[in-house]
This record gives structure tokens, C-alpha cells and sequence, in this order.
């Protein structure tokens, strides 16, 4: 808790503790707040019945847009993932990006429609950064050599307090082996009583890999490694999410032109054992550019609904957004 304290950089904790002894009284209100903080941590990617939600999403988007002035790295690459977060309560979208040399997030403000910083995370070979997920307030992604396709590194990113603008990882998972293995073309990050659960796909989403990551230790431990089925497509973004029975994975990709989304039942809750069990899939009308083989990804808002994103494949004057809310 000292570490997400620390890292969340709140002011209020500093001065109630630094003004305790042994004989002072306890700061309540900063408690109040610290307890409801550890709540909405441990609990921001969950909703009631994960099934029920997907199943309650519109098929029909609300279509946005962010106006752009950045210039967007796009040789040899385009758009990978997408997340909406709150930041200083604000209501922030990250999308993330590769090219021929830089791998990149583009961060917007939904309230004005407009895109406002270009951070650049990795730089060649380091060029392609996936689909990825945000589990406050950390942002976890994969960044790979796409042209050998035999090396990647995971990062995390505290996105709260400003190392994400400076593009200093929390933590680094480094990965190689033969081409298209061990490369991390999504990754989804799940924030759990005890630790985040990571998942990690390679080239195609053929392999999923499950890691503890303990924080407050700098620990990154494989759970699980498991080849995907070949009911598994091959995924351009791959989220987890929960509700109080079970951790699922939805994946994201196009078929035949259309936006689809795989609903994966990973494993019950308690003691964590992976099995990729496809339950539903769901066909999206995507309008206006927008793209599931461009960036795609689910948000859970605060009244804990799920909402599913993408936008278009590549960056222009506008970036084109669908937004998918349930019925």
C-alpha cells in the first residue's frame, strides 16, 4: 500500500503522517480516503456479470472524433490499442501506435476533442508498441521488434504520476526466443487483491502468457503459459476484465470486414488456473474509420458499465472513435 500510496503522489497521506507520533490522533479524513481509493483500485475493472454485459453492448457506436495537430509517426505503421482513463479528473484517451522507428502513445481529452501529447516510448528496434491496458494506475504494454519478431519487452507505466510522460517504466519484462514466440503484440493487466495479473499474447495471439506482478517487490513471475485453440482468432488487442466469479479476456479483430469481438472465459476466481474457453462472440458495426484491426479496447466507467472503443487505423488531421455502450 506504501508503494500505491507513494506512486499515486498524494499529498493529503504525506502531511497527515508527517504531523503523527505516537501520542496523535489518527487523520481520519485522509483515511476516508485512502479506504475509498484501495476500494476503487481493487474493484475498477470489475462489473456485476461480465457475460451479461457483453452481451447488453449495442452493436451501433456513438461516433467522436479528436481533432489533431500532433505529427503522428506513420511510416510502416498505424494504431494498435486504445483506453479511457480519469486523470486529475478528466476523462483522458490513450492510443497507442507503431512505425517504421518509434513506438508511441497518443493521449487525448474526450471533453474537447482534441488530441493534446505525442509520448514516444521505444525507438528502433523497439518500434512497434500493441494493444494494451490500463489497471489504475499503471498502463501495461508490449513493445517488439516487428521486423525480426524475435524480441520484445512489457513495460509498465505509472500514468498518475508522470513517469508514463517521461516514458520511465515501472518495470520491464524482456522476452526473446525463435520468431513470432515470444514477441507482445497485446497485453491486458488486471489488478487483483494481491498483485496484477498480466497477460501476454505473441504474434497472432497463438500463445498466452500469465504473470504475477508484484509491485511493491519489482517481481514478475510466469503463472502460465498456454497455446491458443484454433477457435482463438488472432487478436489485435486482447482486455481483461472480471465480475465475482470469474476472469475473462475479450479479444479484438476483424472478419471479413467487420468488427468482432471474442468474449474468453480464462479461470474462476481464488486460485487462478487458466483455460481459454471462447463463450460468445459479437459482430460490431463499425462507422466512420473506425477500426478493430486498427485500436480497439473495453473501459468500465465508473458506475461500473462496460463500453468497448476503437478507432481508426491510422492518425490524420481527425481521429475518427466509435464508442459502444450498452442497448
Amino acid at each position: 500500500m506504501n508503494y500505491l500510496l507513494k506512486h499515486f503522489s498524494l499529498p493529503w497521506y504525506t502531511h497527515c503522517t508527517s504531523k503523527m507520533n505516537h501520542k496523535s490522533k489518527p487523520c481520519f479524513h485522509s483515511f476516508l480516503v485512502l479506504l475509498v481509493l484501495s476500494q476503487f483500485i481493487v474493484t475498477a475493472q470489475q462489473v456485476k456479470d461480465v457475460p451479461q454485459a457483453f452481451l447488453a453492448l449495442h452493436t451501433e457506436p456513438e461516433v467522436l472524433q479528436l481533432d489533431n495537430e500532433l505529427d503522428i509517426p506513420m511510416e510502416n505503421g498505424h494504431f494498435q490499442g486504445i483506453q479511457v482513463c480519469k486523470m486529475d479528473g478528466k476523462e483522458k484517451i490513450f492510443i497507442s501506435g507503431s512505425s517504421h522507428s518509434t513506438a508511441y502513445l497518443v493521449q487525448g481529452d474526450l471533453a474537447s476533442g482534441k488530441t493534446e501529447k505525442l509520448i514516444r516510448l521505444m525507438k528502433d528496434p523497439f518500434r512497434h508498441a500493441g494493444g494494451f491496458q490500463m489497471s489504475e494506475p499503471f498502463l501495461a504494454i508490449g513493445i517488439e521488434d516487428n521486423y525480426t519478431k524475435t524480441t520484445s519487452k512489457v513495460n509498465l507505466y505509472n500514468y498518475q504520476n508522470g513517469d508514463l510522460l517521461k516514458a520511465e517504466p515501472v518495470l520491464t519484462r524482456e522476452r526473446s526466443g525463435a520468431e513470432k514466440t515470444k514477441t507482445s503484440g497485446a497485453t491486458g493487466l488486471l489488478k487483483r487483491e494481491k498483485d496484477y495479473l498480466l497477460l501476454v499474447t505473441n504474434w497472432d495471439s497463438r500463445n498466452y502468457d500469465f504473470y504475477s506482478i508484484d509491485i511493491e517487490n519489482e517481481k514478475h513471475t510466469l503463472i502460465e503459459s498456454l497455446p491458443a485453440s484454433d477457435e482463438l482468432a488472432g487478436y489485435q488487442s486482447v482486455n481483461l476484465i472480471q465480475d465475482k466469479n470469474a476472469v475473462y479476456a475479450l479479444g479484438f479483430y476483424s472478419f471479413k470486414n467487420s468488427c468482432r469481438a471474442d468474449l474468453i472465459r480464462v479461470s474462476s476466481l481464488g486460485e487462478f488456473k487458466p483455460k481459454l474457453e471462447k463463450i460468445n462472440t459479437k459482430t460490431f458495426t463499425c462507422k466512420n474509420g473506425g477500426d478493430f484491426n486498427g485500436a480497439a479496447g473495453l473501459q468500465i466507467d465508473e458506475k461500473g458499465i462496460l463500453h468497448v472503443w476503437s478507432s481508426s487505423k491510422y492518425g490524420a488531421k481527425q481521429i475518427r472513435l466509435n464508442r459502444f455502450s450498452p442497448k
